[in-house]
């Protein structure tokens, strides 16, 4: 599974790199929260986290309006919460780093002479590179790591997202947003079912 993402990687940054003209060659950041459902049995409860990403895109027009996007980005996971009882504060911080590879079908409207109305949707590989969850306390100044994706971890690096949503485009800006969902089950236990899901909001350059 590593192996997959890493050769998706690879061939986004070969596709960029190679066919990289003014057009179609772009950077962009954005935001990204992420939800986590996980089912056991019959109870279900969710987990949210803050999530940002940069990254770089390269659009190839397929036919006319019509074109393939594939990408390569960077997204970091972070969510601290806080528990006081009396003078003691215990202190939780989860972080999660992952590479996403999105390859999104898009179909573009122009309006005026310099903006267009573009929607699309696609498959995203994405892979954790790095998981921790960190519980700290201020009284007798301890700390305790516990690594996601450790050896006897159930949690599961790769994940398979689909994703749609709308882009406006002017002169050589993009603004979008939309929804992705994930489709693998990241917890290997039996019992245990946790898929992700979130909206995202991002802001593009054309190079």
């Amino acid at each position: 599974m590593k192996r997959t993402i890493l050769i998706l990687t690879a061939i986004a940054a070969l596709l960029i790199a190679g066919n990289s003209n003014a057009q179609n060659l772009g950077v962009n950041l954005g935001y990204a929260p992420q939800t986590t459902t996980t089912t056991v049995g019959s109870n279900t409860t969710t987990s949210d986290m803050n999530g940002f990403f940069v990254g770089v895109n390269y659009n190839k027009v397929l036919s006319g309006n019509i074109g393939l996007s594939i990408g390569a980005q960077g997204r970091y996971n972070t969510k601290k919460t806080s528990n006081t009882i009396l003078s003691a504060t215990e202190t939780t911080t989860r972080t999660q780093i992952l590479v996403d590879v999105p390859l999104l079908l898009n179909f573009a409207i122009p309006f005026g002479s310099d903006a267009r109305l573009a929607i699309f949707a696609g498959p995203v590989l994405s892979y954790a590179l790095k998981g921790n969850t960190n519980i700290s306390e201020n009284v007798f100044n301890t700390s305790q790591d516990n690594d996601w994706y450790g050896e006897n971890s159930n949690n599961s690096r790769l994940d398979l997202m689909g994703a749609a949503g709308v882009a406006l485009e002017f002169q050589a800006f993009r603004l979008y947003g939309g929804y992705r969902l994930g489709f693998l089950d990241l917890n290997k236990s039996d019992n245990v079912t946790a898929k992700t899901s979130g909206l995202f909001v991002g802001l593009g350059y054309i190079l």
